[in-house]
């Protein structure tokens, strides 16, 4: 038999994800110039920035490997709407018909 583990899901919210990318670049940037300048002030400014970057990621789910790419407008409506999705975990095993069903309603839904 094998050692089945209970299926988990993770949650993914495509707002929260942008806008942790946008703040985790604009981090990297005011660091740079910190470092740059000598200005050790600038530079903790952007680790301060860094850290609530990363508080952000970690809650729209940004470091999580989901499967699948969706149109630019459904990303955009997502952004707008501030929808959130649930994908499977990497340890989760799923049978086909609900693969299929799964693709259908989150990214053929349009068509």
């Amino acid at each position: 038999m094998t050692d089945r583990r209970p299926d988990t899901t993770h949650t993914v919210r495509p707002r929260w994800t942008w806008i942790a990318f946008v703040a985790l670049v604009v981090a990297m940037v005011v660091i740079a110039v910190g470092n740059l300048e000598s200005s050790m002030v600038l530079t903790l400014v952007g680790i301060v920035l860094l850290a609530v970057a990363g508080a952000a990621a970690l809650y729209g789910g940004f470091f999580y490997d989901v499967k699948g790419g969706s149109s630019v407008p459904a990303q955009l409506s997502d952004l707008k709407e501030g929808n959130e999705h649930e994908f499977p975990g990497a340890d989760t095993i799923r049978h086909e018909g609900e693969v299929t069903r799964d693709v259908r309603r989150r990214w053929l839904r349009n068509s």
